[in-house]
């Protein structure tokens, strides 16, 4: 692994659990859906953008959370009352307005997360614990590949926010249809690309991955982004890997949910 691949994660910022309330909720598409939490409470939150996580914990209902909520007191309980957590990209850090920004993808309303943004209203509290690491473009890569389904798409929002005007990216978005795109600023050279399945379900490996397939990328100096459902992620690496040749330090795969189980 080179010394940029074996720095790309190495920012570990201090884990620790936040409760905020709700400011605004904004249906950006059809189907997604931001909310805005916000706090003095936010202020010390290290925010490194690209594709940085946190675990949003949701409890039942009449829980009596213990005072203060930390991360210690919420462990503490875990034997009384354990929290079903999903893991959310940061789509947006104001470390000046003390907010953050997470994006649902709506589907059923009794998916977890997805559930909950639906019902969500402003004063609502949300808990959650984190931040991860964050993804570091190899600032030696020629060609940034970015690709995923709709679930991938504020890490990739987030990604382009932080490449430089010198960088070269080539985009792949897959999702509902010509409804579902919304505006990716960046200051990079980006060639975006919106994959419609129109109809067809989600979940599936041939649309993103023929997609990858029909790019022309320099072998040696591409790094290769990847997120969504699990068999489309491996179909895309497996190419990437075996049939392009690139090396594995500059592939960089990210399940984020798997076909037949609800991961929201």
């Amino acid at each position: 692994m080179s010394a940029n691949a074996a720095q790309a994660r190495v920012h570990r910022p201090q884990v620790k659990l936040w409760r905020v309330p709700v400011r605004r909720i904004e249906r950006v598409t059809p189907r997604m859906a931001r909310v805005t939490v916000g706090g003095d409470d936010l202020a010390d939150f290290a925010g490194a953008g690209t594709d940085q996580n946190v675990m949003l914990y949701f409890y039942p209902d009449g829980v009596r959370l213990p005072e203060p909520l930390t991360l210690e007191s919420a462990r503490a309980l875990w034997s009384k009352a354990r929290p079903m957590t999903r893991t959310y990209t940061v789509a947006r850090h104001d470390p000046d307005a003390c907010e953050i920004d997470f994006d649902f993808v709506l589907h059923a309303a009794d998916g977890l997360g997805s559930g909950w943004a639906q019902r969500a209203r402003p004063g609502d509290p949300l808990i959650f614990v984190g931040p991860s690491p964050a993804y570091r473009p190899d600032p030696d890569a020629g060609t940034y590949l970015l690709a995923g389904d709709e679930t991938a798409l504020p890490a990739i929002a987030a990604i382009l926010r932080e490449l430089p005007a010198a960088a070269r990216a080539r985009v792949l978005v897959e999702v509902a249809g010509a409804d579902e795109e919304q505006p990716l600023p960046t200051a990079a050279d980006a060639e975006i690309t919106w994959l419609h399945r129109d109809g067809r379900p989600a979940g599936r490996p041939d649309l993103l991955d023929g997609a990858v397939r029909g790019l022309d990328l320099p072998a040696g100096t591409t790094e290769a982004w990847v997120a969504g459902e699990r068999s489309a992620v491996l179909a895309v690496r497996r190419h990437l890997l075996d049939e392009r040749g690139l090396p594995r330090h500059r592939v960089r795969p990210t399940t984020y949910w798997r076909h037949g189980q609800s991961g929201n």
